[in-house]
């Protein structure tokens, strides 16, 4: 008898120690009556930088156009294409569009949908006793048609993990935390 109390200690102790640390997962929205079968051709927008890096921005978007390509679930517009045509619209880089503009730019981009996103946090943050690196950002999808909001996820992620705690180390590298808030951001979309 006093064997099944230790192991049922035991057991809710491990259970503690690993959910311990682990992060909520993101916070994702859904259009529900979206169908994404007629999204073949899309671009990335330049991400919106409200952290501390002068170039957080500019990294998570290449991460995250990265990640998609990967995927090999849509043809991408390269960057200096939506550049130039943002360019030709007169549209600037670093204010929101209106619906309006997000149906001329998918016209002239020949595009279904454009990707945007808003890097929050980015950067090294003190957690306990460690340094460790933490990025939130928000991605979102507009479906250039009507120009209305289909997708967005919101993911908070830290360099630090159970193992990482348990038996000591620093953060995960920077590209590391930024590869998996991306990666956690498109598995509610994809």
């Amino acid at each position: 008898m006093m064997r099944h109390s230790k192991a049922a200690i035991l057991t809710a102790i491990l259970l503690l120690v690993f959910t311990w640390g682990c992060s909520s997962g993101p916070s994702s929205y859904v259009q529900t009556d979206a169908d994404f079968s007629f999204v073949s051709r899309a671009a990335v927008l330049p991400f919106q930088n409200l952290s501390q890096d002068l170039h957080a921005g500019t990294r998570m978007q290449s991460v995250f156009l990265a990640s998609i390509l990967e995927r090999d679930a849509l043809s991408m517009v390269n960057l200096g294409e939506t550049l130039n045509a943002m360019g030709r619209l007169r549209l600037g880089t670093d204010i929101a569009l209106t619906r309006d503009q997000i149906i001329d730019l998918g016209k002239e981009l020949q595009v279904d949908a454009l990707f945007f996103g808003t890097v929050e946090e980015f950067g090294m943050e003190r957690m306990s006793n460690d340094r460790v690196y933490v990025i939130t950002v928000t991605f979102s999808m507009v479906e250039t048609e009507t120009g209305s909001l289909i997708w967005t996820s919101q993911v908070h992620e830290n360099g630090t993990s159970l193992w990482r705690k348990l038996f000591g180390g620093g953060s995960s590298s920077l590209y590391d935390v930024s590869r998996s808030t991306v990666e956690q951001a498109l598995e509610t979309l994809f």
